[in-house]
């Protein structure tokens, strides 16, 4: 993977929306989400009829599916950057415990368009030295 303009300026915008949303600043974040936003999440909820994919994501997120997401603290640990994708690998710890999770973001012209997201809970024990991050 080769560094580009587009990959850096992708990757520092992505940081930011990473950013606004572990400070929980919710209405920040989906502000740079674009209004056909689309959310591989199967808990997210989205009838394309009836509101945009940004307003179903903030309405997730500020719902009762969200909740313990709004109270969590996000530590970026890795990030990759290829054009329009940025993947982050994050440790987040909400008040039910500690998370790893990935999301693979796609941007366009300014937007985040598309997530991905893999979560997994972070176990009390591990079965070997390295830890999840």
């Amino acid at each position: 993977m080769t560094s580009t303009p587009l990959s850096d300026q992708n990757r520092r915008f992505v940081l930011e929306a990473v950013s606004r949303f572990g400070a929980g600043d919710i209405a920040g974040f989906t502000e740079l989400l674009g209004e056909d936003f689309v959310s591989h999440n199967p808990r997210v909820a989205h009838d394309p009829t009836a509101r945009s994919g940004r307003q179903a994501f903030a309405d997730f997120l500020s719902g009762p599916g969200g909740a313990h997401l709004r109270d969590a603290t996000v530590a970026v640990e890795h990030v990759l950057a290829d054009g329009d994708l940025v993947a982050v690998h994050t440790h987040v710890a909400t008040p039910q415990g500690d998370l790893a999770t990935v999301d693979i973001f796609r941007v366009d012209a300014g937007e985040i368009v598309e997530h991905w997201d893999v979560v997994q809970p972070v176990p009390d024990e591990v079965l070997h030295p390295h830890g999840m991050f």
